[in-house]
């Protein structure tokens, strides 16, 4: 049998996984209340490692698009983007910090803050444009692409790297392969 390419259709609209992974996201962060902080390393690292994968992941599939087909696109993703990377900063410097800390809960409420008027934001501009954009049968294919993205995507922030192609292409990657190693050193 001859290899084939890699197909990238999925049985999920990509606005769909979208929303989805925003509700797993206000879950999550809903959880760090009862969270007791001697416990509250592990649990941040899955929270890491579920908002980096999905701002990447977003970053490569979504914006692109969103850019080239839309009027104000690329305002728009630019907008989004800043969001994304408000918060990746403040991943970047809370994995700095003692989790059982005070100061990591008061930048952990600032971080859920950023995170869910994101969402909001999103919800409200962004899918409604790919949505306009993309009929069903793209979107699928998008969705594909996106679990794709999501799977091979980087695991920490890594807020100086670029977020638009070629370098976010280029340099993605390599992040991913140097995550997953060090989450392995660490035993994460």
């Amino acid at each position: 049998m001859a290899d084939r390419p890699m197909t990238t259709m999925s049985t999920t609209d990509v606005v769909e996984l979208l929303l989805a992974d925003h509700e797993e996201a206000k879950a999550l962060l809903g959880r760090f209340d009862q969270i007791a902080p001697t416990e509250r390393a592990s649990y941040f690292c899955e929270v890491v490692t579920e908002l980096v994968r999905h701002e990447v992941a977003e970053e490569h599939v979504v914006y692109p698009i969103i850019r080239r087909a839309t009027p104000g696109g690329d305002q728009e993703a630019k907008t989004r983007i800043a969001e994304q990377s408000e918060a990746e900063e403040l991943l970047a410097h809370m994995e700095k910090l003692d989790t059982s800390s005070a100061e990591f809960a008061t930048q952990f409420a600032t971080l859920r803050r950023v995170v869910l008027d994101h969402a909001s934001s999103e919800e409200a501009s962004t899918f409604p444009l790919l949505k306009e954009m993309e009929d069903a049968e793209s979107r699928l294919a998008l969705g594909g692409r996106y679990e794709h993205a999501k799977a091979v995507a980087p695991t920490h922030p890594h807020p100086h790297a670029p977020h638009t192609p070629p370098g976010n292409l280029l340099l993605g990657p390599v992040a991913s392969l140097f995550d997953k190693a060090r989450d392995v050193v660490r035993g994460a």
